[in-house]
């Protein structure tokens, strides 16, 4: 139903001669490949709430662990961590999309500088209150 529908709006706003260069979506697959395959001139983005969603459910289910229950005070700082990355970057710079999130592991172990990617080798927040940090290595998953 839902390709069905981006179908539909793909020929309604083309019948009246809007070009469509970007198109933003849940995750559904099919739809991304519709788009992939006879779309080639529109850019196709999942919607970032679906993508914090499916994180936030696979951080609950690893918090419910035996030894891993730290994780549930990381939710909320991960899903705003991921709004940051997406939305603090422009389009066309997927490389510092990833840099960013791929920063996330050292800022919650406290580690805000010298970041392993240099496209992003610190956080750019200012000082923050105490908090409990995750030890890289310590929690098993």
């Amino acid at each position: 139903m839902e390709l069905e529908g981006a179908k539909r709006a793909f020929t309604c706003l083309k019948s009246v001669r809007i070009s469509i260069k970007v198109f933003i979506s849940d995750r559904h697959r099919g739809i991304a490949k519709w788009i992939r395959e006879s779309q080639p001139n529109t850019s196709h983005f999942f919607d970032i709430w679906h993508i914090a969603r499916s994180i936030a459910k696979g951080m609950l289910m690893f918090s419910k662990q035996s030894g891993c229950a730290q994780i549930m005070d990381w939710m909320k700082g991960v899903r705003n961590h991921l709004y940051l990355c997406a939305t603090s970057s422009k389009q066309g710079f997927e490389a510092m999309i990833l840099a960013k999130w791929k920063s996330l592991m050292q800022h919650i172990a406290n580690t805000h500088k010298d970041h392993p990617d240099s496209l992003f080798a610190s956080c750019v927040h200012e000082v923050l209150k105490p908090r409990k940090w995750i030890k890289i290595g310590i929690l098993s998953m």
